[in-house]
């Protein structure tokens, strides 16, 4: 288990490893939150699913392996999490527009998690993966239909990518 914090300590993240399967992922959502926050809060989801926590800002994510969480009071916040396959690079022409030549898989799947991460922070905008821009080099993402430029913070390992932002 891994909490950090960011921005001035206004923006708390923490990553589990967790077994495969739904319920892991939930239990380990339970016990990564009472980790960073001291108790489990009740999680509940608006018109869009979006994961609410009262008084938060909150964002889960799941992969094999894993389970990643960012919260603020002060900010709204996007995170995802992929675990490391070549899955994303069979699948470009859905979520990489034709100015993104990410050809090497590292590439790829920080544009994919960036994007996801985008999606969750401009959740209400209902954001097509074609009007995200990804500049992995400058790590940051621009929502074009309101031309909004989002600094995204990424990590890589073996193992997983894991993207996460604020705005």
């Amino acid at each position: 288990m891994r909490i950090t914090r960011d921005v001035f300590d206004k923006i708390t993240i923490g990553l589990l490893p967790i077994d495969k399967g739904r319920k892991a992922e939930k239990e380990g959502e339970q016990r990564l939150l009472f980790a960073m926050l001291g108790y489990v809060p009740v999680i509940n989801h608006n018109e869009d699913g979006k994961p609410t926590i009262e008084g938060y800002h909150i964002s889960i994510s799941h992969t094999i392996g894993y389970v990643a969480i960012i919260f603020s009071t002060d900010f709204e916040v996007g995170i995802d999490i992929e675990y490391v396959s070549n899955r994303v690079s069979r699948i470009t022409s859905r979520y990489l527009r034709s100015d993104e030549p990410f050809t090497d898989l590292r590439s790829q799947l920080i544009a994919w998690c960036a994007k996801e991460t985008t999606y969750k922070l401009f959740s209400e905008e209902h954001l097509a993966l074609q009007e995200m821009k990804v500049n992995v080099a400058l790590d940051h993402v621009t929502n074009l239909r309101s031309n909004i430029d989002i600094k995204f913070v990424s990590e890589v390992t073996h193992d997983y990518v894991l993207t996460y932002a604020w705005k």
